[in-house]
Formats: C-alpha cells, sequence, structure tokens
C-alpha cells in the first residue's frame, strides 16, 4: 500500500479489496451477493437476526472447517464466493507463490461449495485448488477478529505474539525458532548418545572378544572336514600299516612273491625268443609289469612307515577340532559362517566406534547452535524492547481518547538469562516473557492487565491495540465481529473514529450494535430476517441515506422511532461527515 502521511491523519489508496461477496444456501441465507466499498464497511440488525451468518460465510470461504449441517435442508449444496480487486504486486506475489498458474490479473475469484456429504470444491478463478491452499490464500487476504479475541490480550503468550506482530518480528522470530528446534534435537540426540555410552561400551567389547576369538584361530575354509579325514585316518594307522606290510610281502620280500614270480616267467620267455619273436610283446608286457610292481612294493614300504601311530598328533587334531566345534556352537553351523560372523561384527564395531567419535562431533555442533540461538534471542529480544516502547507510547496517546483520563499503560519485557541457565529455560518465542501493565486510576501501580482489568477496559485496550496493529498489518482485508462487546454507547463515537482510520490504509467489515459506530460506515447493511411458507430467510439490504437515518434512529431507541431519535440520528451522521472531513484536510 502507498501511504501519503499528514501528522495524525493520511491518504491512502486501497490496493486490494474485496469487491463482492455471493453467498447461496448458507444456513438460513438463500441467495445473496454483498457488494462492498473500499472504506468502512458496517453491519448491523437486531441481536439474532443472522449478522453472524454473514462472516461464518466469509470464513467458510476463507478455508475455516465446515460441517454439512450449515446447508440449508431443502437444498444441494452450500456455494460462497468472492470476488477481490487486487492491484498490489506485492499481494499477487504472495499469491503466485503459493499457484504459479494464476494469471497477472487485477481480479480473482475464490469459490468454495460444500454439498451435504461434506465434500469441498475450491477454486481460484476457475482452477481447482485445495482447501489447504484457499486457506492460505484467505490468511493473505483477510484477517478476521472475532469478537471474543479481546479475551486473549489477558494471555501473556498472545501478548508476545501481539508484540511481534506489531513489531514486524515474524521473520526473526522464525529464524530463531527454526535454530532453537535445531538445537533441541541435537541435545536429545546428545543425550541418547550419552546414555546408551555404557551399553555401547560392553557391546564394543563383546564385537572385540568375538572378532579376536575368531581371528586367532585363523580358520580356512573346509578346514574341519580335512581335519576329520586326518583324524580318521590316525584312528586307524594300524590297520593301514598291517594292509601295507601284507601286500609289500606279497609282491617283493616273500619266498614265493609276486615279482619274484614274474621274473621266473620273463626268464622262460626269454628263451623262446630266439624261437619265436612272437613272444617278444608278451615277454615286454610281463617286464613293464614287473617294473611297476616293484615301483609299488617300494612305495608300500615307505608308506608303512608314515604310518606309524603318533598319539601326540592325533591329540592336536583332536583339540583342533574341539576349538572349531566350540567357534561354531557360538558363531554359525560352519566355519564359512563363523567367518561371516567375524566380519559382522567387525562393521557393527566400527559403527559404534563412530558413534563414539559422533559424540564429539554433536557435542561441537550443539555448542554452535546454542551460540547462534543465543545470538538470535539476543537480537529478537532487542528488537522487542524497542517494539513495546513504541507500541506503549502509541498506547499511551490513545488511552485519553478512550476514556482514561489518568490512564497508564506499559509493556514489560522481561529477559531470561539463557546463557548461564541453558537453553531449557527458553521456549521456541525466544527468552522473553511479555506482560501488558495497566493503571486506570491516578496513584495505583502498574500491574498485569490480566489481573485487575474488566470486560470493557480490556475491549477498550484491545481497540487501541487494534488501530495500531492494523496499520502494521499487511492484510488488506480487516474484519471486526462486535468490537463494541464490553463497551457503552459514550465510547461508540471514539470506536467509530477510530475505525474510520483504520479503514484509510485497509478495506474494514465491521459488525456492530451500536448507532454512534455505524455512523461512520462508507457502506451500510442492514441485517434482516423474515419468515416465507414456513421457512426463515436472512435478507442484507444496502441501505440509502434515508434508510440509514432510519436504522440509526431505530437503534438509537428501538422500533418506536421518533423525530427526537432522528434528530440524534443526524447529528451522529454530520459528527461522522465532519470527522472525515478532517481527516482528507488536515
Amino acid at each position: 500500500m502507498n501511504f501519503l502521511i499528514n501528522k495524525e491523519s493520511f491518504i491512502v489508496i486501497i490496493q486490494t479489496m474485496l469487491n463482492e461477496l455471493t453467498i447461496s444456501n448458507f444456513a438460513l441465507i438463500d441467495d445473496i451477493t454483498i457488494k462492498f466499498d473500499e472504506g468502512l464497511n458496517i453491519f448491523t440488525g437486531t441481536t439474532g437476526v443472522g449478522k453472524s451468518l454473514i462472516l461464518g460465510a466469509l470464513n467458510f470461504l476463507l478455508g475455516s472447517r465446515a460441517t454439512s449441517d450449515i446447508v440449508r435442508s431443502d437444498k444441494k449444496d452450500v456455494s460462497v464466493s468472492g470476488l477481490f480487486f487486487i492491484k498490489s504486486d506485492q499481494v499477487r506475489q504472495c499469491i503466485k507463490e503459493r499457484i504459479d498458474e494464476i494469471d497477472d490479473e487485477e481480479e480473482i475469484i475464490l469459490q468454495r461449495s460444500l454439498d451435504q456429504k461434506g465434500r469441498n470444491r475450491c477454486k481460484l478463478n476457475n482452477q481447482p485448488i485445495t482447501v489447504s491452499l484457499l486457506k492460505e490464500i484467505g490468511d493473505i487476504l483477510v484477517n478476521i477478529h472475532g469478537q471474543h479475541e479481546h479475551e486473549s490480550l489477558t494471555n501473556p503468550i498472545e501478548q508476545l505474539s501481539i508484540l511481534d506482530s506489531f513489531g514486524k518480528l515474524d521473520d526473526l522470530r522464525t529464524e530463531y525458532s527454526g535454530l532453537y528446534s535445531k538445537a533441541l534435537e541435537k541435545e536429545k540426540l546428545l543425550s541418547s548418545l550419552n546414555d546408551m555410552h555404557g551399553e555401547r561400551k560392553k557391546q564394543i567389547d563383546i564385537y572385540n572378544y568375538e572378532i579376536n576369538e575368531i581371528e586367532s584361530c585363523q580358520l580356512q575354509s573346509k578346514e574341519d572336514e580335512r581335519l576329520e579325514a586326518e583324524r580318521y585316518i590316525l584312528a586307524n594307522s594300524e590297520k593301514i600299516q598291517n594292509v601295507l606290510s601284507l601286500c609289500s610281502d606279497n609282491l617283493y620280500e616273500s619266498d614265493n612273491s609276486i615279482i619274484d614270480g614274474l621274473k621266473v616267467i620273463s626268464n622262460e620267455l626269454s628263451k623262446i625268443m630266439d624261437i619265436d619273436k612272437g613272444f617278444k610283446k608278451t615277454l615286454d608286457v610281463c617286464n613293464q609289469a614287473m617294473y611297476q610292481l616293484e615301483d609299488i612294493a617300494g612305495t608300500l614300504r615307505n608308506d608303512v612307515e608314515k604310518y606309524d601311530y603318533d598319539p601326540g598328533q592325533l591329540e592336536q587334531i583332536d583339540e583342533r577340532v574341539e576349538t572349531i566345534k566350540g567357534l561354531k556352537r557360538k558363531y554359525g553351523n560352519s566355519i564359512e559362517d563363523v567367518l561371516s560372523h567375524c566380519e559382522t561384527s567387525k562393521v557393527k564395531l566400527e559403527q559404534l566406534l563412530k558413534e563414539n567419535d559422533d559424540i564429539g562431533i554433536v557435542e561441537t555442533e550443539l555448542m554452535q547452535f546454542r551460540k547462534a540461538v543465543v545470538n538470535a534471542g539476543k537480537e529478537l529480544t532487542q528488537y522487542r524492547k524497542k517494539a513495546g516502547k513504541k507500541l506503549s507510547a502509541l498506547i499511551k496517546k490513545e488511552l485519553l481518547d478512550l476514556g482514561f483520563a489518568n490512564g497508564r499503560f506499559d509493556i514489560n519485557v522481561s529477559t531470561l538469562d539463557v546463557e548461564h541457565t541453558g537453553l531449557e529455560d527458553a521456549s521456541c518465542s525466544g527468552f522473553n516473557n511479555v506482560e501488558f501493565m495497566f493503571s486506570s486510576n491516578p496513584g495505583e501501580d502498574l500491574k498485569p492487565l490480566r489481573k485487575i482489568a474488566s470486560g470493557g477496559e480490556i475491549s477498550r485496550i484491545m481497540l487501541a491495540l487494534k488501530r495500531h496493529l492494523a496499520l502494521a498489518d499487511q492484510t488488506p482485508v480487516l474484519v471486526f465481529d462486535e468490537i463494541d462487546s464490553n463497551i457503552g454507547g459514550r465510547m461508540g463515537r471514539v470506536i467509530g473514529e477510530k475505525l474510520k482510520l483504520v479503514a484509510q490504509s485497509h478495506q474494514v467489515v465491521c459488525i456492530t450494535h451500536l448507532p454512534q459506530i455505524a455512523s461512520y460506515a462508507e457502506q451500510h447493511f442492514k441485517v434482516d430476517k423474515s419468515v416465507k411458507k414456513s421457512k426463515t430467510y436472512v435478507a442484507i439490504d444496502m441501505l440509502s441515506a434515508k434508510e440509514r437515518l432510519e436504522e440509526i434512529a431505530e437503534m438509537i431507541r428501538g422500533e418506536e422511532k421518533t423525530d427526537v431519535t432522528r434528530k440524534q440520528a443526524k447529528e451522529m451522521l454530520d459528527d461522522a461527515n465532519k470527522f472525515r472531513k478532517q481527516m482528507t484536510t488536515a
């Protein structure tokens, strides 16, 4: 928005506003279209006539939760649409960040419908969008201040939010909150790592033991099968020696050995070789067999010594076999399983050792985050104190207008000493506690607003805050639901003037029961209720100048209007016009 500021007043070109609101089949509303002005739009009507349905429909359009009971009993779908005029590049850019496909137009239409089965349909310029996206866009365009909002003014948490909103500290608070959350995550991680330190040390010892036990044995693949074969041979060495000796004797040592027999045969065949050369082949085979048997006999003689029984060697093999069996009982069914378990333990050991190293890394990271949180918190505190002084001064100026001749107001921003106490005492919103302090009578000390102020006093202070928060608010359309709650008629004129000032920088929609406030409207709507053919209908009429006079007169006295009440109504309207002229000429 572009501001031309002149003293306490300023002229504003409102670049974003709600042009039209069309409501169909919403509770008691059948089908109406409301055309708004860019300034102060006032809705009036007797209690229970259905003024709240206007805000209900607007809330529905802006993405609030809704149930099928808002659908008229004889209708199928609720439908609400809003035509917004947008010239502000800033507002348009905020919307385009959320929906790229939107055209670069000066008007957008938001639509939302709901059937009796509870199914929502939302659109922006006839393009389907989600309810959550509708709510995001709605928050950019419209800010609704509820009639019970003044109750939250006594809550210190809400007071902190009000101060941050006025000081435009939301981005700084978000930055701090992100750092604070990361610091808490690191604290939890460090705590978890420290809690597991003892258990992790035990596990490291176990893995080290297992790895050393397996590696010290120097297992070889299939070693157990080879050892079993060796042990079986050693256990049967005597039998093997007997067989070898017998075979050796029969081949070579005995008197009638096979080799001696072959020698006789070879000699006899040699005698007939000269007679018949055909026996040469037979003689060669015989000699070859004799030579081979001599080699076998020599091998057998040597093997007999090799298979001498050695009880020490058998004992060694038995011990090795039992060692391998013990490892397999612990770590697997085979040597391959045992070796695989060893490799797995090495990997797990490395992970645990790395976690021990991580403790040091996390401690370093946590120190860095804590330092960043402290710095961000200090900066936030500094800006909050500046904003608190500025807002306190502005509210003090408003108190006299609002009927507090001797009223005092201050914003107390206290700070936690987190550098010495740690982040445990801080919160995601910072190191500060905010308390609105108030005194309405001379001689009384400032005390927390939540402890001493009455409902009417709180409402008037809320109005003062809303005026200055509205000037800082980037949301172009402000809606006030019964801002006159807990306020008597004598303050109506003041409230009307304050709303008129707010309406210079924002489009304002307001529901009120006070004629003094209604007289300041740029555009005045009357809400009425009627029964036709056993069905109740809510109607909304934009009032002409004459109709406004009658409505304000009726608000003063009721249906029994008199010339006196009409005169009073005219005086209220004249006073409002004078104030309007003063704003534009000041």
